[in-house]
């Protein structure tokens, strides 16, 4: 029987490269953003285990499964394993968790071998996938074996897709405009390339919503998304990602990045769009985190 894992987290860096890890390795993977989007799923699906991220906002980790063993407990059902996901060391926490059950603790971030190692060690063959908790014992017994084949596969097929990318790449002097495919192995690459060589890197999230009739502009609005592509492919370095992951969402991947060129860049992008007129009918809201090998964040939402 496949191991089904659930990860819950915010952050799409630790969605993506978890789901890979784990589905490299024979697991069946669901990726929730949000612990509200978890308790919805929750209620029709019974995975094996849980990965939830302690410091999402809204609803933190603690409130997720406390309201997930509220749930549990008015159904009669089992209590799932949980595993905490943590960006910093925290006793308070840790004694929580450990108080709702949860059966062990993951540092971000963190690398395959030891992210699979905390899996593996809480998972038993004998039905299915079991928790043991190492509180209660200190024997973890049927450890399966690290598939690092996969692992190596995995970072060799993103760099055979980052290479054919660059190669398509019509102008060596602008940003790279990529598919969600290309995008997803060009972001794991760098997820590893941040651990590696412990440099910032900031994901930037645009996300657009029509607040008057655009008729008049007599333009689409997928017209208005290309023409604020063009926008970013002008600002943007040639070390630059994007994605235009939904109609109306652009992601954004600046590598080796400080917040003052951060900055510059935002305010860049928001006067191209406000001299190109669609602000007043469009608007911009985007969604910023920076990000480091150990883990500073800073994370804005903001209007224009």
């Amino acid at each position: 029987m496949t191991n089904w894992i659930a990860v819950v987290d915010d952050d799409m860096t630790t969605l993506t490269v978890a789901g890979r890890i784990l589905s490299n390795n024979n697991m069946r993977v669901s990726a929730m953003n949000s612990g509200k989007a978890f308790l919805s799923f929750i209620k029709d699906n019974k995975p094996d285990l849980v990965l939830v991220q302690t410091d999402m906002p809204e609803m933190d980790g603690i409130t997720t499964v406390q309201k997930l063993r509220d749930y549990e407990g008015k159904k009669g059902l089992k209590a799932i394993p949980v595993i905490f996901l943590m960006t910093n060391d925290n006793e308070e926490i840790e004694k929580q968790g450990k108080e709702l059950g949860v059966v062990d603790f993951i540092k971000k971030p963190f690398a395959p071998e030891v992210f699979l190692n905390v899996i593996w060690k809480n998972i038993l063959s004998d039905k299915g996938v079991k928790c043991r908790n190492k509180a209660e014992t200190g024997k973890v017994e049927n450890i399966q074996p690290i598939d690092h084949t996969a692992v190596e596969m995995d970072e060799k097929q993103d760099l055979e897709h980052l290479n054919r990318t660059l190669k398509e790449k019509s102008d060596p002097n602008s940003a790279l405009w990529v598919d969600n495919k290309a995008f997803a192995s060009i972001y794991r690459f760098f997820a590893r390339y941040i651990e590696s060589y412990k440099v910032h890197a900031c994901k930037v999230l645009f996300n657009f919503s029509e607040f008057r009739d655009i008729s008049e502009l007599k333009k689409s609005f997928d017209e208005l998304m290309d023409d604020f592509g063009q926008i970013l492919v002008g600002i943007l370095r040639k070390s630059d990602v994007m994605v235009q992951s939904k109609p109306n969402q652009f992601l954004l991947l600046l590598p080796e990045v400080d917040e003052a060129h951060l900055e510059s860049v935002l305010d860049r992008i928001e006067r191209s769009w406000t001299e190109s007129k669609y602000s007043d009918y469009v608007a911009i809201i985007y969604e910023r985190e920076l990000v480091s090998s150990d883990e500073s964040v800073l994370d804005e939402r903001k209007g224009s």
